[in-house]
């Protein structure tokens, strides 16, 4: 019947574009998935990326509190030794009050604090 409609040097160019246009139409919809899922990949790559790199700032404030606190009670010598009045020297005073509170409890912060900290940040940055 196909025959009868169509002259024979027409029907392979019939079937060509038939087949070249499911094709390109199959391909196009796989690749636009084959994209949303690379994207997909790429962000739940990017929040675990940025997740350890806090996780690490955490760890690093824990290891350094006392390094940091000793070079903060060397500013306040110095700045005392110039003659600068305890007022002046408050944001001080509360940066070495933080580093020693770190400092006494970083067995207390390690098995407690930080998995709170790191479920708050997670759901702040969720946010």
């Amino acid at each position: 019947m196909v025959n009868e409609l169509l002259p024979a040097e027409l029907v392979p160019l019939v079937w060509f574009s038939v087949i070249s246009v499911t094709v390109y139409v199959f391909f196009r919809v796989f690749s636009s998935t084959l994209k949303e899922k690379f994207r997909q990949t790429n962000l739940s790559r990017k929040k675990a990326e940025s997740s350890g790199h806090t996780d690490d700032q955490i760890d690093d404030l824990i290891n350094n509190a006392p390094t940091a606190l000793n070079h903060v009670n060397s500013i306040i010598a110095e700045q005392k030794a110039k003659g600068v009045s305890d007022e002046q020297m408050k944001g001080i005073y509360q940066k070495k009050q933080m580093l020693e509170l770190v400092t006494n409890n970083a067995e207390v912060i390690n098995i407690i604090g930080k998995p709170i900290i790191k479920k708050i940040l997670g759901v702040v940055k969720s946010l």
